[in-house]
């Protein structure tokens, strides 16, 4: 489909809202390596101010591990879903998926095989994340990536089988995860469940990768859903450029709170 730009803040303003974000490509550019991925601080300052505002929750939904999640944003207050939402904390709220620890042995024993089987190999990063793994290939040599297409379901293939994995996409990356019926899409329904008790909330996701498609699905009709950057195949409603962009859409958020509630 095709998105239109961001939604009025007319359609959004009137009622409390709870704003999720994505962070590697939403709240940070795309970078070669993850570690490199550093939020500066002025845009800190800009999510730190929107997060002190009572008409404002905010939400920081990642593929990243919680507590490397929690270290880069570094904001206290607000709420953090890591490992695409098997884990999430913030204010009265600490829960790990309890599915997701019975893959944890199964996850080292394969990030095993794949460090053993592409050792040498020039820009691959197996990232362990506990209750996730990650094989990073972007700064992998063209002429490598094809190892690495052989290599991975090589490896991967036995395990599928147990059902107790499985495979996901995103940019430049290999997602392996437990086999649950969980993504970024339930665990945002469920903190909006949890969070909106006796109060009427509306939610906005802002988001750029594979992994965000759920939540933009589970959103459907429902709040805002803003992808960032292009995309010919999206179930966001609406779109933002680039990092940037976000940004000013978060101000744009502050600036017209401000004058609407002041006059009332």
């Amino acid at each position: 489909m095709v998105c239109k730009d961001h939604p009025s803040l007319a359609q959004i303003i009137l009622m409390k809202y709870i704003l999720f974000l994505d962070y590697d490509g939403t709240l940070t550019p795309i970078v070669k390596k993850p570690g490199l991925a550093v939020l500066s601080k002025s845009r800190r300052n800009i999510l730190k101010k929107i997060s002190q505002n009572p008409h404002f929750l905010v939400a920081v939904v990642s593929g990243r591990m919680l507590s490397d999640l929690k270290r880069r944003v570094g904001i206290p207050g607000i709420y953090y879903a890591g490992n695409h939402g098997f884990e999430i904390q913030g204010p009265k709220i600490k829960t790990v998926h309890p599915k997701a620890r019975q893959a944890i042995p199964l996850l080292r024993e394969i990030k095993s095989k794949l460090q053993k089987k592409l050792k040498g190999m020039r820009g691959i990063i197996v990232e362990d994340k506990i209750l996730t793994l990650s094989l990073h290939y972007r700064m992998v040599r063209s002429k490598d990536f094809g190892r690495i297409k052989r290599a991975f379901p090589e490896i991967i293939r036995p395990y599928l089988k147990t059902n107790k994995i499985k495979i996901t996409y995103g940019k430049k990356v290999f997602e392996i995860r437990p086999n649950v019926e969980w993504n970024k899409g339930r665990a945002v329904l469920w903190l909006i469940k949890k969070l909106g008790k006796g109060i009427k909330i509306l939610p906005i996701y802002i988001g750029d990768d594979r992994t965000d498609e759920d939540a933009f699905s589970a959103l459907k009709n429902w709040g805002a859903t803003i992808r960032v950057g292009k995309s010919k195949k999206t179930h966001a409603e609406h779109c933002l450029k680039n990092v940037k962009e976000v940004y000013l859409f978060i101000e744009s958020l502050l600036t017209a709170e401000l004058v609407l509630f002041s006059k009332g």
